[in-house]
């Protein structure tokens, strides 16, 4: 009889992480949702709004920063 060997494979995933995705994606995506349900959108109008208003809280600040840096270097 031949033992099997198994690998047991562990993922660390940092607190930090789990709480940016709960924080920016559930509750601000749900945000932008309703908000744009509020307004009488049709659902997929609403989902588009919902994906691009987290897109740009995640990416928002590093665009502001590079344009700001840019415009003091000239």
């Amino acid at each position: 009889m031949s033992a099997k060997k198994r690998e047991i494979v562990i993922i660390v995933v940092k607190a930090t992480a789990i709480y940016s995705f709960v924080v920016i994606d559930i509750a601000a995506g749900t945000g932008f949702y309703m908000t744009a349900k509020l307004f009488d959108a049709g659902v997929i109008i609403a989902s588009i709004c919902s994906m691009a208003g987290v897109e740009s809280l995640k990416r928002g600040p590093a665009l502001v920063r590079n344009l700001t840096n840019r415009e003091r270097k000239t």
